[in-house]
């Protein structure tokens, strides 16, 4: 199955800097989050629950304009407690725009209706 998250800035006129998106979820994920030299920006980090990969894929369309940061999940727990968990995590944050994508289809978000998705 896979696991996304999309962020965005929750007040559409901050502008949200990777190394503050990055600093959040080293405290969410609960493990550090290194840079990755790929062509294009990209951090990654794991322990043993899971890993993750954060990068910067800005668009020019809904909902990706205003959720920029694609964040990749995989874990050995199950899998969709663990990705809720912390959907709910940065929602709680009161900083983020979060939509949840299991499979490719959004089931949560934050300001995104997934109706339209």
């Amino acid at each position: 199955m896979d696991k996304n998250l999309l962020l965005g800035a929750a007040d559409p006129d901050e502008d949200l800097q990777t190394r503050e998106v990055v600093a959040d979820l080293e405290v969410v994920l609960g493990f550090k989050l290194s840079p990755e030299r790929t062509g294009k920006e990209m951090f990654l980090g794991g322990d043993d629950r899971g890993h993750a990969w954060l990068t910067w894929e800005p668009e020019d369309w809904e909902p990706f304009q205003s959720h920029p940061f694609t964040l990749d999940i995989a874990t050995s727990e199950p899998e969709v407690p663990y990705v809720t968990s912390l959907f709910e995590r940065l929602a709680g944050l009161g900083r983020y725009r979060v939509i949840l994508l299991l499979d490719h289809a959004c089931v949560r978000s934050t300001h995104f209706p997934c109706e339209e998705w």
